[in-house]
């Protein structure tokens, strides 16, 4: 019996021993030869914004690996790299319109290359440039919005800056954007004084604008103090459950919340077509509100259950002679709410990103325009879990008082 396990023992030792050694071997081509291999051929070119999309046929070359294409981007040689299942490569993120010169070079499995085939692109205008002729600035409540029409959906970097009497610039924040669901972002922590601000753009090839510049006055912003705060219960808003009473929203406490009742329908109340859980508050003062930030039931309840993910909120002065049956008199300050989970993930499953969001609590703009107001109705359209019952945690109101 020894003598089997020595030898089971020393297979073993062999077999690791090899294997090591394999890994450790030099790796390379799996084929290897000297032929140069044939050029692509029948170019074609599709001109495109910051670039072009180059077509071509590969030669019937079995061994062929990828079709290289070599171009200078903002002083720097770059190499694109294309499959050779793939009949085409992009050339992206240039900055000018002017002719550039683009070398189309074959590369087999031993790494052997064509000659170059040269063709010429005539890039359009560059998407940094089109969003940047797009930028405007305006006042906003605590410093300036931007708006911009990232129509190219492109990825791209908003520079904002502080500029001083000698027209100076001096960065001061970021924002990112990379898509086209919203059309500005707002740049705050400035006084309601007159002031020079500017904007530029940078994209992920390093493409960045020249700087847009203007005197601006920001609107007033306070935060709207949250003792000030108190209930209200019209007939048609939904009643605690569990304890979870309403006074919980403006606490200072995560951990506390107000919660409806899952057995109940809620409220039909015109314009809305089908009934809804809703709930209102007494800020305490008329103000012009500019933002809101709520903060869900966090853990392992975060983006699940009973959390706003869809939702609505109206303003008043005061309460109509109606207590809240319908929606007459109100002014709609968040159309179409929406909670977004960052990851995008299946119900139930978070990343670390989307838990630093829910801790972070969601912030929502009210329309500049918008009057004076001094309670609020929140309206659940849809929770996480497709239904209409609702349980959040705590609310945070800015704006000017009147």
């Amino acid at each position: 019996m020894k003598n089997y396990k020595s030898l089971f023992y020393l297979l073993v030792l062999s077999f690791t021993t090899l294997f090591l050694s394999c890994e450790e071997e030099e790796r390379g081509p799996l084929v290897t030869d000297k032929t140069i291999p044939g050029v692509v051929s029948e170019v074609t070119v599709e001109n495109m914004p910051g670039g072009a999309k180059i077509q071509y046929k590969v030669p019937a070359t079995e061994d062929i690996l990828l079709v290289e294409a070599a171009y200078e981007r903002n002083g720097e040689l770059i190499t694109a790299r294309s499959s050779v299942y793939k009949n085409f490569v992009n050339i992206e993120g240039l900055n000018k319109t002017t002719p550039q010169e683009v070398s189309l070079s074959v590369v087999d499995r031993s790494d052997n290359r064509s000659q170059a085939v040269t063709v010429t692109i005539n890039p359009q205008t560059p998407p940094i440039d089109t969003l940047f002729e797009s930028i405007s600035m305006t006042a906003d409540f605590g410093g300036v919005r931007v708006y911009y029409d990232n129509k190219d959906n492109i990825k791209a970097e908003i520079l904002f800056y502080t500029i001083n009497a000698n027209g100076t610039p001096t960065y001061n924040q970021s924002a990112f954007i990379d898509n086209n669901v919203s059309n500005y972002t707002t740049f705050r922590t400035f006084g309601p004084v007159p002031q020079k601000f500017g904007v530029a753009l940078i994209d992920r090839w390093n493409n960045i604008t020249t700087i847009t510049e203007a005197t601006i006055t920001p609107f007033e912003e306070v935060n709207l103090a949250k003792e000030d705060y108190d209930t209200v219960f019209l007939p048609t808003d939904e009643p605690t459950r569990f304890g979870w009473t309403l006074d919980r929203l403006f606490d200072n406490n995560l951990g506390t919340g107000f919660h409806t009742d899952q057995t109940r329908p809620g409220a039909l109340i015109p314009p809305y077509t089908e009934p809804y859980h809703m709930f209102t508050l007494d800020l305490g003062a008329v103000a012009k509100i500019s933002r809101l930030r709520l903060w869900q039931r966090g853990g392992t309840w975060a983006y699940t259950h009973g959390n706003p993910r869809y939702f609505e909120i109206w303003g008043i002065d005061e309460i109509p002679a109606d207590d809240g049956a319908s929606f007459d008199g109100w002014t709609l300050l968040i159309a179409n709410g929406e909670v977004i989970k960052p990851s995008g993930a299946a119900i139930g499953v978070r990343s670390a990103e989307d838990d630093a969001a829910a801790a972070a609590g969601h912030e929502f703009d009210a329309p500049i325009d918008a009057p004076p107001i001094r309670y609020i109705r929140f309206v659940q359209i849809e929770n996480w879990t497709e239904g209409k019952f609702l349980h959040v945690m705590e609310f945070e109101f800015w704006g000017q008082l009147q």
